[in-house]
């Protein structure tokens, strides 16, 4: 696997969220990765940015769930 930048994973999983925000449980995704409940609500309701250590989490999180 390529490794990817910083922002290239910003984008991805960014987009992910923001396309299945209908369909995924936030409260379960904030506890499966480990951060502060209302973490990836607070994204998508007010979009308030995401630090970098959650989006490495995210993005962890959803390779595996593609593969």
């Amino acid at each position: 696997m390529k490794f990817k930048t910083t922002n290239e994973r910003r984008e991805k999983v960014e987009n992910w969220l923001h396309r299945h925000r209908d369909i995924i449980n936030t409260h379960a995704i904030d506890r499966e990765i480990g951060v502060a409940e209302g973490s990836i609500q607070k994204f998508l309701k007010y979009n308030r940015r995401i630090n970098d250590q959650r989006i490495d989490a995210l993005y962890l999180m959803i390779d595996r769930m593609n593969s």
